[in-house]
């Protein structure tokens, strides 16, 4: 397994693994999982997504979606048992976004919620590869990543100092299943 560290200074520590599934669960999740368009409030104005989503775990709020608790589906736990033998940390909750095509994005922001473990955050990628992007609040200085099937990054305590993203692409994007798995407490 390829480990590509992507940043490292004290706690915070961004590493990569392009290669850390053998196998894409990409079909699987497209076609098992409960995907929605939820309605976010932007600047005072009501939009879609520009994606789809759903939720697993403790009841969860962020922007202006309330998510529900739900129970972590067998296809999940799987993915979650991988994560848990190769980092040791115990998540709780995923996240799943299902990126259509280069017009479906998320801006930049942090996963920074009082809620959510900063220690380690695990972002899995399934499908097509896209161009993830991480931005200093400090600075602004912006490292990419091109998140390719199978891969994992990990986020150690990058959640405060930074925002990360990933653009709208006007080249044709294969479809992208990424899973974002935290730790509520």
């Amino acid at each position: 397994m390829t480990e590509i560290v992507l940043h490292s200074d004290g706690l915070q520590r961004l590493e990569y693994y392009p290669d850390f599934f053998t196998t894409s669960y990409f079909d699987r999740l497209a076609g098992e999982l409960p995907w929605q368009q939820n309605e976010i409030r932007v600047f005072g104005k009501t939009h879609l997504e520009p994606r789809l989503t759903c939720w697993f775990g403790p009841a969860y709020r962020y922007s202006s979606i309330q998510w529900p608790e739900a129970p972590l589906p067998d296809l999940i736990n799987e993915i979650r048992s991988q994560l848990h033998s190769a980092t040791d940390f115990s998540f709780n909750a995923v996240l799943a976004n299902f990126y259509r095509n280069g017009n479906d994005s998320m801006g930049w922001h942090s996963d920074n919620e009082p809620e959510i473990d900063q220690q380690l955050i695990a972002s899995v990628t399934f499908g097509g590869k896209r161009v993830f992007k991480f931005r200093r609040k400090s600075d602004q200085k912006v490292v990419d990543i091109e998140l390719l099937d199978r891969s994992l990054l990990l986020m150690h305590h990058m959640q405060q100092d930074w925002q990360h993203a990933l653009p709208k692409s006007k080249t044709r994007m294969s479809p992208r299943i990424n899973l974002t798995f935290r730790s509520i407490v």
